[in-house]
């Protein structure tokens, strides 16, 4: 899914890294805690199933939370909005066993930061912890063909307003100026970006204004050619 995460791993002295685990099944959801707290820089605050009426202020005030499903979301997808409406700002991966469509959707729709899978290796799974709690998003390798026509064109998941993140974000623009452009926040438009990455499955702004030049939808003109930075 991602590399080597190499410097980006906590430093000894540094504050850890704090992770909720949500999972209505207790003894999977024990198993996870005993994997992350044998990995360096992580914290487990809390394992709570996402059943519990407190599940999501239980889960709330840390870094990052991984929502267990299996195979099926069931409960879980109301936890997630719940979560979402309460605490906009945490970092919300699901943790399933296999890429289902349902999975993919629920992370595009409420916007999370990715998708992780039980069959990853350890070094992989930790790296893509860190990488989620340094604002990057994760997903499955050909995840949009899992969702199979509904995203055949992938800019077709984002709203009018990412639309206009990204078509700034390709002319080049920094973040600070997209914010006046659109007089809304510089957090926002993180947020935002985080979010276009997340759905269109890419890692920057490069990647990004490559999907808006090649959608059928949009014309040569809305994307200029000047050289972009990473």
């Amino acid at each position: 899914m991602i590399g080597s995460v190499g410097d980006e791993i906590p430093k000894p002295g540094a504050r850890p890294i704090r992770v909720a685990i949500a999972d209505a099944r207790p003894l999977v959801g024990e198993a996870f805690r005993a994997l992350i707290v044998g990995l360096p820089g992580f914290l487990v605050t809390v394992v709570v199933s996402w059943e519990e009426a407190d599940a999501v202020t239980a889960a709330r005030d840390a870094d990052l939370v991984l929502v267990g499903v299996g195979d099926r979301l069931g409960g879980a997808t109301e936890f997630v909005r719940l979560l979402r409406a309460g605490a906009e700002g945490a970092e919300v991966v699901i943790l399933a066993d296999r890429p289902e469509p349902d999975h993919l959707k629920l992370v595009l729709e409420e916007r999370l930061n990715g998708l992780l899978l039980t069959e990853a290796h350890v070094q992989d799974f930790a790296a893509s912890l860190v990488q989620v709690a340094c604002g990057h998003a994760v997903l499955p390798a050909a995840w949009q063909e899992m969702l199979g026509s509904e995203l055949e064109d992938p800019l077709n998941a984002l709203s009018d307003r990412q639309m206009e993140v990204l078509e700034l974000l390709s002319e080049g623009c920094a973040y600070e100026e997209i914010a006046a452009r659109l007089f809304i926040s510089v957090n926002t438009v993180k947020f935002h970006v985080r979010s276009i990455f997340a759905q269109l499955g890419v890692r920057n702004r490069v990647a990004a204004a490559r999907v808006l030049a090649q959608s059928p939808r949009t014309t040569p003109s809305a994307v200029k050619s000047e050289p972009l930075v990473s």
